[in-house]
């Protein structure tokens, strides 16, 4: 028989605490409400909601592409997404530049007046000193907008090579295109758009723990 009701909200809540922290609080609620089940059943049970639930998270990836102008297919382009990103962009934007062209004065533009307006900003740069592209965004350094530079002395070779934006903590794009005409319009360059919190935390902790670390100087 049964030994209680169980809170659906409450217990999976519990179960997305579990898969985070390593614990097994879920275990003993599906337990004290179902004392017939064994304990592998209860672990099998909850694995087949964890499984459902990653099964959600990952239908929120979608196909990011690059390519000539003449080749059609049934994905969003990059250009579009990333000014989307910004321009949607409420409370923060991390974005990382391993080259930024001068074709992207406008949305330079966006990402300061977001900063001016209460966005935190921070943009990671590799190696800035030689990225002329650079130098207006650099006037606007401030409390919402951070800048930090990549650059090794003991390796001439390592670089920032990552191509990544997430906007506030929800939306991630990750690709292999740069900030440049060819990166976003010229070149075959592929990216997933990421909805996921957990994912942009992930990221956020990442670069969090590099600047600690002092890989990445603030300018």
């Amino acid at each position: 028989m049964p030994g209680g009701n169980l809170n659906k909200e409450i217990f999976l809540n519990t179960v997305k605490s579990d898969a985070a922290n390593g614990t097994a609080n879920a275990v003993s609620m599906l337990k004290r409400s179902c004392p017939e089940l064994s304990d592998a059943h209860c672990e099998d049970i909850l694995g087949t909601i964890i499984g459902a639930m990653n099964m959600s998270e990952a239908d929120k990836v979608s196909l990011v592409v690059t390519a000539p102008p003449s080749f059609s297919i049934s994905a969003r382009t990059t250009m579009n997404v990333v000014q989307s990103m910004i321009n949607g962009a409420e409370r923060n934007i991390l974005i990382t530049g391993y080259s930024l062209s001068s074709y992207f004065s406008e949305l330079v533009d966006t990402i300061v007046l977001k900063s001016q307006r209460g966005v935190f900003v921070k943009f990671f740069v590799n190696d800035i000193d030689k990225q002329p592209g650079f130098d207006k965004i650099l006037q606007y350094k401030g409390r919402f907008l951070k800048i930090y530079n990549y650059h090794q002395e003991d390796d001439k070779m390592a670089a920032l090579h990552a191509k990544v934006i997430s906007v506030d903590q929800q939306q991630t794009l990750i690709t292999s295109a740069n900030l440049s005409y060819h990166g976003q319009q010229g070149n075959i360059e592929l990216g997933t758009l990421i909805e996921s919190k957990q994912i942009a935390k992930q990221i956020d902790d990442v670069f969090t723990k590099l600047i600690f670390s002092k890989i990445f100087s603030e300018v």
